[in-house]
């Protein structure tokens, strides 16, 4: 995984105590949690396509060469090709609705305006088209929690976001 800054180990260790705090609240498998949130982002490299899935093979590979149980492993490749906010294939376990909730949550609230930002960047993407961000992500994701956990801590994010976007709009002109 390369550093990239809306994507970098920074995030991975965020999601990684994201999963921590939801999984002790939820009481999921917290040695499933630690090693899906570590990995989740493995194959996140910057080109196209769906990193998830690419991630969750790339995961199974070094587990399985690690030595972990065949029944853990594929749990955690489950955990990881379904925590993406775009993927088809929805979470289903305990875990990997936690995972898929903590990326969420890091995509919210301050670190998520900072994320937003930083992408535009990397993307060369304009500042209208990271504003529109919001409105085509970032405020969705509020309603799309599985957890009552994360359902929890998504609520200030998301008010958060809301705040920073009037604000927004007031300093350029959109409106009053």
């Amino acid at each position: 995984m390369k550093h990239y800054g809306c994507h970098s180990w920074d995030h991975v260790k965020r999601v990684h105590d994201l999963c921590v705090f939801i999984g002790k609240k939820e009481k999921g498998d917290l040695e499933i949690l630690k090693i899906s949130s570590l990995l989740h982002d493995i194959a996140r490299n910057g080109g196209r396509g769906n990193h998830a899935v690419k991630g969750a093979r790339e995961a199974e590979r070094v587990l399985l060469r690690l030595g972990l149980q065949r029944a853990k492993v594929s749990e955690i490749v489950n955990v990881i090709k379904t925590h993406r906010f775009k993927t088809r294939e929805k979470p289903l376990s305990l875990e990997a609705k936690v995972l898929s909730d903590a990326d969420k949550l890091d995509a919210m609230g301050a670190i998520g305006v900072y994320r937003a930002s930083a992408f535009g960047g990397e993307t060369s993407r304009s500042f209208q088209g990271t504003i529109g961000h919001f409105d085509e992500k970032l405020l969705k994701l509020n309603d799309r929690m599985y957890t009552a956990t994360a359902k929890k801590l998504a609520k200030n994010r998301h008010k958060f976001m809301l705040v920073y976007l009037k604000q927004v709009e007031k300093e350029i002109g959109l409106k009053s």
